[in-house]
């Protein structure tokens, strides 16, 4: 019972984030040149690496900012 609520209330959620995925997704399409997502590595607990999508925010050739942490 609890399996059949899940996918329920996980199919609800991804419907209803739909629609601002594909506002996002557009609005990045139509306001700069490149790829919409890109790919992002992560480290897990096992020190394996995951790759997580992600919308990209910045501009192509945008300058690199390294910041230094000051403790």
């Amino acid at each position: 019972m609890k399996r059949i609520f899940d996918l329920f209330l996980s199919m609800i959620v991804i419907l209803l984030l739909l629609a601002p995925i594909c506002i996002v997704s557009i609005a990045v399409k139509f306001t700069s040149r490149g790829v919409v997502l890109y790919w992002s590595d992560r480290i897990r607990k096992d020190n394996k690496t995951l790759k997580i999508p992600q919308f990209r925010l910045m501009l192509i050739g945008a300058p690199i900012i390294l910041w230094r942490h000051i403790s």
